[in-house]
């Protein structure tokens, strides 16, 4: 289950599903086939006389759908817009990407335009006589479902306004990004290869061919390459780290065809930005950032950083938490390092500490969290981050009191 979630082709396609326009276009051509079906369909059907005076007033219905689809549409775009503003304005600009996949927003505009686009075609074929008696009745038929389906897409998006875009609901949607890759280092530390810290004893290099952040990694191609070829792979950067043009990507055992090389080369999907799919770093550093712009002084919000370090703590005790495999490797032939669970600390917790330096309820939910993590995650690493934030915030809180709390001596 885990190599087939982890293919390349399949991280590709369901990276493109996520996108508005992928569903604005499926919605958009089922509108105008069933349009253009009626005519076809309409002539095989029986004559119904007791629906077909309805069927006259379907243009006047069409007519309705296509003049209030398109003020809806236009609305819908621009409530969207706003919350890609407020998210990168009070958030960070990293999350509205996880805004623009929100599954809702997108069924509610495509199930618009698509209406729209339905009741176009609709009135162009009614204008130039394309719909018989019986596909006039068919037409009405579908004018009525679609009907329905816009009540339901307003009602689910005029309920789904209620949260979408809201501080609350961009932390919920990180966490839940930065849970899915928790969750796979958990059962695979090394994302199913085999996790080695050291160099192979001769390696190799395979050089980046463009500059860019390694979004993913496709295991099981690269295991299918090195075990063709006959060779062990080293894979020297992971997903989030930065490759420059002519960087090596790859350490090699054997010197191997050039058809494996540029195999294992493409099993890297490198981008101008990180991803979420394979980067629980990316996922800690994002929820960092909320809880840096909270905490600066034009914001000023201790809260939203309280509820960011809860959010952290329940994705790194996911990750901590017993896994339900045996974590044999996956790809026998391919080497990776594992993740690095402290510097994973650091930059989530670092920069709370710096910017939260002087807020005790702040500070003191740090501490907390950092103490849950002691016990059932990586304690030198949570002992670490609460010595240094102690340190911090010793030089800045002088009141006895607020020092007792925080156990600063």
């Amino acid at each position: 289950m885990f190599r087939w979630l982890q293919s390349g082709w399949m991280i590709r396609l369901k990276e493109q599903l996520r996108k508005m326009w992928v569903r604005v276009t499926l919605y958009s051509i089922a509108g105008i086939a069933l349009a253009l079906t009626a005519q076809f369909v309409g002539p095989y059907l029986p004559y119904i006389p007791k629906i077909d005076l309805a069927s006259g007033s379907v243009g006047s219905l069409l007519n309705i759908i296509a003049s209030s689809m398109l003020a809806v549409t236009t609305f819908s775009m621009s409530i969207i817009v706003s919350a890609y503003s407020s998210a990168t304005a009070n958030a960070t600009p990293r999350a509205t990407r996880l805004l623009e996949e929100d599954r809702v927003a997108q069924t509610a505009v495509s199930i618009f335009i698509g209406s729209f686009l339905f009741s176009i075609v609709g009135i162009i074929g009614l204008s130039a006589g394309l719909y018989p008696d019986n596909a006039r009745v068919l037409l009405f038929i579908a004018t009525l479902l679609d009907i329905f389906l816009i009540t339901w897409a307003l009602l689910r998006w005029v309920n789904h306004l209620n949260e979408f875009g809201r501080m609350s609901d961009i932390i919920d949607r990180i966490e839940r990004a930065a849970m899915e890759p928790a969750k796979r280092f958990r059962e695979n530390p090394s994302l199913g290869a085999v996790p080695r810290q050291a160099a192979l004893e001769r390696s190799i290099k395979v050089h980046a061919q463009r500059a860019g952040y390694v979004r993913y990694i496709d295991f099981a191609e690269m295991q299918k390459a090195a075990k063709t070829a006959e060779t062990e792979v080293e894979v020297l950067r992971m997903p989030g780290k930065y490759v420059h043009r002519g960087e090596a990507l790859l350490g090699l055992r054997d010197e191997i065809g050039d058809e494996f090389v540029q195999a294992m080369r493409n099993s890297f999907t490198i981008g101008e930005s990180r991803s979420f799919e394979q980067d629980l770093q990316y996922g800690m550093t994002v929820l960092g950032e909320v809880a840096s712009k909270a905490l600066s002084p034009g914001i000023n919000d201790p809260g939203t950083a309280i509820e960011v370090l809860r959010a952290g703590t329940r994705v790194l005790q996911a990750y901590h938490d017993q896994p339900e495999g045996d974590q044999a490797p996956d790809y026998d032939r391919v080497f990776a390092p594992p993740l690095d669970v402290p510097q994973m600390y650091a930059n989530f917790f670092a920069p709370i500490a710096r910017d939260g330096v002087s807020t005790l309820e702040v500070q003191q939910t740090l501490l907390d969290c950092l103490g849950a993590l002691a016990v059932s995650g990586h304690l030198p690493a949570a002992r670490r981050e609460a010595e240094r934030a102690r340190n911090r915030s010793g030089k800045v809180i002088t009141e006895d009191w607020e020092r007792q709390i925080l156990g600063i001596e």
